[in-house]
């Protein structure tokens, strides 16, 4: 039998579970932050709709997004390359952010379609 302690602390399980995570975690939120209401839409069809929460959905999925980035950075700074130190943690912060920029989808304008006058 094996053991599941074992297997969980080996480096390519441990950092390709890390990288896992880190890249649902950046697919979800770069959806939710493309269209904030779309996924509640699509599951209460009778839900009014609430534009002026669209702000804080896309601000809790951007921050979602640089969760996932920084995770998926980390496991490859200190499992993969073995770094470790104080300097290290602002590097991933920064590292993180930038790749945050990089992912941001442009965002969609959902209703639009069926709103007239209104064109992306």
């Amino acid at each position: 039998m094996v053991d599941p302690l074992r297997f969980l602390s080996d480096r390519v399980v441990s950092v390709s579970l890390r990288v896992a995570l880190g890249g649902y975690v950046i697919f979800m939120s770069r959806r939710f932050y493309a269209d904030p209401t779309g996924y509640f839409r699509n599951l209460a069809r009778q839900m009014v709709d609430f534009r002026w929460f669209e702000p804080t959905i896309r601000a809790l999925a951007c921050f979602c997004l640089w969760g996932g980035c920084f995770i998926i950075s980390t496991a490859i700074a200190v499992q993969i390359l073995d770094l470790h130190s104080d300097v290290l943690a602002p590097a991933l912060v920064a590292v993180a952010a930038v790749a945050t920029w990089l992912l941001l989808p442009k965002q969609r304008n959902a209703g639009a379609e069926n709103k007239p006058g209104i064109q992306d």
